[in-house]
């Protein structure tokens, strides 16, 4: 799954008045103004793309379209975003671990077909994990398997080579499953753009081109009664400006961006139909410097740009107050408060300009004649990559750019489009990248994701998830450990995570500045059950899977 980068945008609605290309008459077969009930409306969503859309349904891709996880391939369980330890049945509808946390058995959903006709079975299931074990550029996760063996239709069971017990998110919530009848030919499942794409979802493709493309609902589809809308299609728009006014003028009817005074901006042009989620507590924006490179190998260079951040003017002016000071412990609160470590939950990062400067001093930086540090020749200068159009984040950089040009740290700003920086990521081509962390159903996730030396790859290589490059044995037997440990066994597994704890804070391999608001907008005027405060079935986010997937199976008619 791809990483959620915050789709934000930042203007004013009052001011957006355009009608934008290819967002207006947003609907189809006759529902050009919007009309007509859910049952026969397509949903538009907006998800971030600032770019002509590239055709990228392969599920095991960094650079899938949104919507290929969930809403058209699905996992096996689904591990809700929004509640911890909340489980549920997809593709299997039970487990059960064997030989010390080795072997996950698995019952297999039955009466399931793929979108053409054919019957999904639990040699699907074998197939896929076996192709992952086979094409370790797909395994972004560095899932150690084994073997994946079919006893019969709806009986799978994986062997890895380790205990996975703390990796049951990964195994059955974060793996979609392909039909083998068609896979088996792929040469290369890592190039591989399944532009025709077959799965089980609730939907299916129906057009595509660079400007949008269509997903209508699966009359097949395995659970009965869903989805009731009649499909969804995904905009991409060039400019912020552009998708707020479609925002505004009701031509979008899901979305995940970012508006400064919400209430007032957006809210009050439609009080009854514009509607709003903030799902706080689920990410953590951080600046990720590329550990593999000068100067971010040195941790006191690190640690002096941490020290000369003032969170609290960036979170008020750059994000609108809606975020909070992150936990050094890289994790979001109060989601994980069980599982930090109690002197790190209430713990703020300092900002003190005096002492960064003072760590570059001690690590032998000297200040030159322009004001910015240098040492063996290079100046402490780096450029940090971020997504056209972002502008929060924009607005973040432009006030941490002055507050490191004050303590002698040159700090630059590019802006590049969203698959360019998607692309970068992976390959480990930036200085430094600003985006979100998240977690995925269990702390040990988070820390596996984002700090695991298996979860990343040599400069150029695709990193999976861990796009900084941070490796740490202590931290790599911790989680190892983890892996081998029943879940059952809460006070050993907080032993483990607190240890990870205590390196990420003396070590800062990434940078925290804010654990961040995801604003989430929707329109009610002609559909309904999009998740609420008090109805958390799923993350309302349009761009992650597979969250994504279960809210628009889950959307009903207005009224």
């Amino acid at each position: 799954m791809r990483s959620p980068l915050a789709r934000r945008l930042l203007a004013a609605l009052a001011t957006a008045t355009l009608v934008v290309g290819g967002a207006a008459g947003c609907g189809d077969d006759g529902d050009a103004d919007g009309s007509g009930t859910a049952e026969g409306k397509i949903i538009n969503v907006f998800s971030g793309a600032n770019a002509g859309f590239v055709p990228n349904f392969n599920p095991f891709s960094q650079n899938s379209v949104a919507g290929t996880h969930s809403v058209l391939y699905e996992a096996l369980l689904y591990f809700n975003g929004a509640r911890a330890d909340d489980v549920q049945p997809q593709l299997a509808t039970g487990y059960e671990f064997a030989d010390n946390g080795r072997t996950l058995n698995l019952t297999v959903r039955d009466g399931v077909k793929w979108s053409d006709g054919t019957p999904f079975t639990a040699e699907d299931v074998a197939f896929t994990f076996n192709l992952i074990r086979d094409h370790q550029k797909i395994n972004h996760n560095g899932l150690p398997i084994v073997e994946a063996v079919a006893a019969d239709p709806t009986h799978v069971s994986i062997k890895f080579s380790q205990g996975v017990y703390t990796r049951l998110n990964l195994i059955a919530g974060r793996i979609y499953i392909v039909p083998k009848h068609l896979w088996s030919a792929i040469a290369d499942p890592s190039a591989f753009t399944n532009e025709k794409p077959v799965a089980t979802g609730a939907f299916t493709v129906a057009s595509f081109s660079q400007q949008n493309y269509v997903f209508e609902r699966n009359p097949n589809y395995w659970e009965a009664g869903k989805p009731k809308i009649k499909g969804l299609r995904f905009h991409q728009f060039a400019s912020a400006d552009s998708a707020i006014a479609a925002l505004g003028a009701g031509q979008l009817d899901w979305a995940g961006s970012f508006i400064a005074d919400i209430d007032k901006q957006y809210v009050s042009r439609d009080p009854e139909h514009n509607k709003y989620l903030n799902e706080s507590q689920l990410y953590l924006t951080n600046l990720i410097p590329n550990l593999d490179k000068a100067p971010f190998n040195s941790v006191a260079v690190r640690k002096a740009v941490s020290l000369a951040l003032d969170r609290d003017q960036i979170i008020k002016l750059a994000f609108s107050g809606y975020g909070k000071h992150a936990s050094p412990a890289q994790l979001p609160r109060p989601l994980w408060d069980d599982y930090i470590k109690p002197e790190y939950k209430d713990r703020k990062l300092e900002f003190d300009p005096a002492r960064a400067e003072q760590t570059l001093q001690q690590d032998g930086w000297t200040k030159g004649a322009d004001g910015i540090y240098a040492k063996a020749g290079r100046r402490l200068s780096f450029t940090v990559k971020v997504v056209q159009g972002y502008n929060d984040y924009i607005s973040a950089l432009q006030i941490m750019t002055q507050a490191l040009k004050s303590v002698g740290i040159e700090m630059k700003t590019q802006e590049v489009s969203f698959t360019a920086f998607s692309t970068d990521q992976q390959t480990g081509d930036f200085d430094m990248i600003i985006t979100n962390l998240y977690s995925e159903g269990t702390a040990y996730s988070w820390y596996s994701r984002g700090f695991a030396s298996k979860t990343t790859a040599p400069l150029g290589q695709q990193a999976g998830s861990n796009y900084g490059r941070y490796r740490n044995p202590s931290v790599d037997a911790a989680l190892l450990v983890m892996e081998n440990t029943p879940p059952d066994q809460k006070d050993a597994l907080r032993a483990e995570l607190f240890k990870i704890q205590d390196v990420l804070v003396e070590e800062l391999p990434y940078i925290p500045i804010q654990q961040s608001s995801s604003l989430i907008e929707y329109r009610t005027e002609n559909i309904s059950n999009f998740p609420t405060e008090q109805n958390h079935y799923a993350l309302t986010t349009p761009y992650n899977g597979p969250d994504m997937g279960i809210v628009a199976k889950n959307l009903l008619p207005a009224g």
